[in-house]
């Protein structure tokens, strides 16, 4: 069978999409040798896809032509016949990785949706984003062949949301690689302390600043906090949105100037050991798909609390405490018995180390191979 991958994500750097399509066509590149694999890309040098999934000179990967990426764009949103195959050949079967497949294409296809944020809670999701999703996700729901979600919980809002009947829905999620993901040694975490200007014991948070992440109760629940907590800081790690002058101005209010920090987006490679440098992590979010953040905070050994809504009370498992995102008391409560209890922050980091190895990029990769496989008959 011969399959085509919109593999346009990959040439993103900082978005948890990108992070996904890596991971499962790297694994399925790995155990597939039955089926032949073309990455359609339409801009951009190839050399970084070459490196992760090899030359192109054996039938697991192949690089086409690129297409002219603005016609391709205004075509699509136009609704007009999109000349992908002129361009590429055809296929027998299309995966799409980013929410939305490509119309009037000859193949079958299968469309991965990660969460319906735009749908559910659409006033805290960026306006351009939203519109563009809401007006064709529900067409590729309705096109798809088969359907990738997440999480239990995306697959869920599908059938609620989209009436997409339930055989037509397959649950494969991402991992955290633990091979990058582990606790750090004190030079590894004093190292990036000291190349981020974080000078004392920290919270951090590490996600995208937008409304859904729910940044303003955790700077609120950190207010209540550090009255008994005068030595700590609070980290903010994460690409800045339309909101960062609003939380710049809830802390200025907050008087809170020296004690929390917001560094931005910090490089891939720093990460793991940012996480190990904390004395907890805190995810308040409103509304997530998966939740990868608190997976690689628990590969970090880092204690977890986090938000009991959505997906993150399945992705955290029993590796974190789960508190109302919108209760700023109920945060600081659980904040504090993290940073004053020697035997919680040792259970939940143990659990969390555990729940880790729940998920596996292998185990998904299979899952998605079995509903190529399934299409191919």
């Amino acid at each position: 069978m011969k399959i085509g991958i919109d593999a346009q994500t990959l040439l993103r750097t900082d978005a948890g999409v990108t992070y996904y399509t890596k991971g499962i066509l790297s694994e399925v590149l790995k155990l597939d040798k039955e089926n032949f694999y073309d990455l359609l890309l339409f801009q951009n040098p190839l050399e970084k896809q070459r490196e992760l999934f090899g030359k192109g000179d054996n039938r697991s990967s192949r690089y086409q032509k690129l297409f002219p990426y603005k016609l391709f764009y205004k075509l699509f949103k136009l609704g007009l016949p999109v000349p992908l195959e002129v361009f590429f050949g055809t296929h027998d079967l299309y995966f799409f990785p980013d929410y939305v497949e490509y119309p009037h294409l000859t193949g079958k296809s299968v469309v991965v949706v990660h969460d319906l944020s735009f749908a559910d809670v659409p006033h805290l999701v960026q306006p351009a984003n939203r519109k563009f999703l809401e007006r064709f996700v529900p067409k590729s729901l309705k096109e798809a062949d088969h359907v990738i979600a997440v999480s239990e919980f995306t697959k869920g809002r599908i059938k609620e949301v989209y009436g997409v009947v339930e055989e037509k829905i397959t649950v494969a999620g991402p991992a955290v690689d633990t091979n990058v993901f582990y606790p750090r040694k004190e030079k590894e975490k004093e190292t990036v302390k000291k190349k981020y200007g974080i000078e004392s014991s920290f919270i951090l948070f590490l996600g995208s600043l937008e409304p859904r992440k729910n940044v303003r109760s955790l700077i609120e629940a950190f207010s209540l906090l550090k009255k008994n907590k005068e030595g700590l800081n609070l980290v903010l790690a994460g690409k800045p949105t339309w909101i960062k002058n609003e939380l710049e101005k809830q802390v200025r209010e907050l008087k809170l100037e020296e004690k929390v920090k917001f560094l931005g987006y910090v490089e891939e490679g720093d990460r793991p050991a940012l996480l190990s440098a904390a004395e907890a992590f805190a995810y308040p979010s409103l509304y997530e798909g998966f939740g990868m953040p608190v997976l690689e905070a628990q590969g970090c050994g880092v204690p977890v609390v986090a938000s009991n809504f959505t997906s993150l009370p399945e992705v955290a498992g029993d590796g974190a405490i789960l508190v109302n995102p919108n209760d700023a008391g109920e945060l600081a409560d659980a904040l504090n018995r993290v940073l004053s209890s020697p035997q919680v922050r040792k259970d939940l980091i143990r659990k969390g180390k555990k729940n880790t190895k729940r998920f596996t990029w292998n185990n998904s990769a299979r899952k998605i191979l079995a509903v190529f496989n399934s299409l191919g008959k």
